[in-house]
């Protein structure tokens, strides 16, 4: 029977099909068996071969004993020379090949310098917080707290500048009046340590201060960084200086130390902030604090939800004050970049 056109049409295009299957990279192992696919790329010591049965895999270079590819790769070879060439049944080990990728893809070291040029990179993000609470009738209460945070930040530094402001009246009488602002800088010269220099200014009239200066520098040490967890110890000097209503001042170098710690899950945050600065002049003369606090996500970009607490201690309060103040705080947060 003689072939028709559309006939010999179907049979090329049914081998223009087949032909490419056919041509594979071949990977051969230690243990005998052979893998074929399309080499991705040998970085780190692993191979990624993309198949048709598994999709891309991993594979170790220790365990390659020879690889044969169909087309030209980039090969970074252990002497620390480049060169495009066709692997043909090539040893594969580390000793051999320390990388090879594709052609016009980016290279591992060329990755990994952007990578690292992108952390390094100094991103700022902001937040700025509000909770308010009031009633009217038998009872006149009223309580707010607006708060802004500017983070700019790092792989290895971080800088944050914050304002926060409290107020509250029951039955008219002032039961909060705080404005608070602070600036603090941190940089990590390596994984675990680093240094930092923090100051503050606050203004509380139930305190009876007209004005806190608090002043601290020193060292930074990470004492746990692996997965959710990130804690963080600092060890310094401080300088305080406080101005009462009554006109008398106070001023002191003293101790600053503190623990920071970070707890992230899926969708959440726990943050918790312990810090003591006793004072040279007279050690019996400190002020502890404790702020713990839970973000919640609201929705996937801007909006989150603050619940937390603060224990702040004065071991030696001005006026008619108790030593410890225990505030409880529910707010919204707009966070954006």
């Amino acid at each position: 029977m003689k072939p028709t056109v559309p006939s010999v049409l179907a049979a090329l295009f049914l081998l223009m099909g087949l032909a490419p299957a056919g041509r594979a990279d071949r990977v051969e192992l230690a243990d005998g068996s052979v893998v074929q696919g399309r080499l991705v790329s040998i970085e780190g010591g692993k191979l990624k071969v993309e198949t048709r049965f598994a999709g891309v895999i991993t594979i170790a270079q220790a365990e390659v004993t020879a690889l044969a590819t169909e087309e030209p790769l980039n090969i970074n070879r252990a002497d620390g020379t480049t060169a495009l060439a066709r692997l043909d049944g090539t040893p594969a080990t580390p000793a051999d090949i320390a990388a090879a990728w594709r052609q016009g893809a980016e290279s591992p070291a060329g990755r990994l310098s952007r990578e690292m040029a992108e952390k390094a990179r100094r991103k700022w993000s902001f937040e700025a917080s509000v909770a308010a609470s009031g009633r009217t009738g038998v009872r006149e209460k009223f309580n707010a707290a607006f708060g802004f945070k500017a983070t700019l930040a790092s792989s290895r530094d971080r800088l944050i500048l914050s304002l926060a402001a409290e107020r509250a009246n029951d039955r008219g009488v002032t039961t909060a009046d705080r404005d608070f602002g602070g600036v603090d800088y941190s940089v990590f010269f390596s994984p675990d340590y680093g240094w930092y220099v923090r100051t503050s200014l606050e203004k509380d009239q139930i305190r009876s201060i007209d004005l806190r200066s608090n002043t601290a520098f020193g060292f930074s040490r990470k004492l746990v960084r692996k997965g959710p967890l990130d804690l963080q110890f600092r060890f310094g000097a401080s300088y305080l200086y406080e101005q009462y209503a009554s006109n008398a001042d106070f001023d002191s170098p003293g101790l600053d130390l503190a623990f920071l710690s970070t707890y992230s899950f899926e969708k959440a945050r726990l943050n918790s902030t312990l810090t003591y600065t006793p004072a040279f002049e007279e050690f019996s003369n400190y002020r502890l604090r404790h702020e713990a606090s839970l973000e919640l996500p609201l929705t996937a970009a801007l909006w989150k939800l603050k619940v937390g607490m603060t224990n702040e201690y004065l071991s030696r309060p001005k006026g008619n004050t108790e030593k410890l103040d225990t505030t409880y705080l529910t707010s919204l947060i707009l966070s954006w970049r």
